[in-house]
């Protein structure tokens, strides 16, 4: 009965990762780190904790910085949200999408091949690639809003659109509906003007 022992290397792949992402649009930004629950308010949902569906994307780090993978995720009114990348273990670009906002990416990869990888872009406009973010409040930063037809421009083309919705008295679920209380309306116009005139 006696003991015997080896050394031996052990090689541990991690299968998944957990991406958790912090995160707030500017037309929902209703204070306090606290977004309006938009899809509460457009009809889409009973749950006042949830303020919209993202995009995630994760590109390779390097030219012509292709998409690896792609989920769609659930944002809090928190600004928070998660989702799973199956054989991620790189360093790779996170890129968000959403509805009217504008598209934005982290501002360096962000290495993978661990269980949970946290990225939170509110907390300097650094954060993001660019530094192509709004402050919503001191030391607050949030994605731009007024995107409406995805072109990664706010521009004549968004207004457009918006005006359109306005004078159709839309309501529901729209991508016009810039501060996600359930109507298109002139409250809706002053975020995505401002973006405009700035040329963001």
């Amino acid at each position: 009965c006696t003991a015997t022992s080896a050394p031996a290397s052990i090689t541990v792949i991690v299968c998944d990762d957990t991406l958790n992402l912090k995160l707030f649009i500017q037309g929902y930004y209703a204070g306090s780190s606290t977004m309006t629950p938009a899809l509460f308010n457009q009809g889409e949902t009973i749950d006042n904790t949830v303020t919209d569906t993202i995009v995630v994307e994760i590109h390779d780090e390097n030219a012509p910085y292709a998409v690896i993978d792609s989920k769609l995720a659930i944002l809090q009114t928190d600004g928070t949200a998660s989702c799973t990348f199956p054989n991620a273990n790189a360093s790779y670009y996170v890129a968000i999408k959403h509805r009217n906002g504008l598209q934005t990416w982290s501002a360096l990869p962000v290495q993978f091949g661990i269980p949970s990888i946290s990225y939170d872009f509110t907390t300097a406009s650094s954060q993001a690639y660019g530094d192509n973010m709004f402050e919503v409040e001191s030391g607050v930063w949030a994605f731009y809003s007024g995107d409406l037809n995805g072109d990664e421009n706010i521009d004549i083309g968004d207004l457009t659109i918006l005006e359109n919705d306005i004078s159709n008295f839309a309501f529901g679920y729209r991508a016009a509906d810039t501060n996600g209380d359930g109507n298109v309306d002139t409250l809706d116009d002053p975020i995505l003007n401002s973006n405009l005139l700035n040329f963001v």
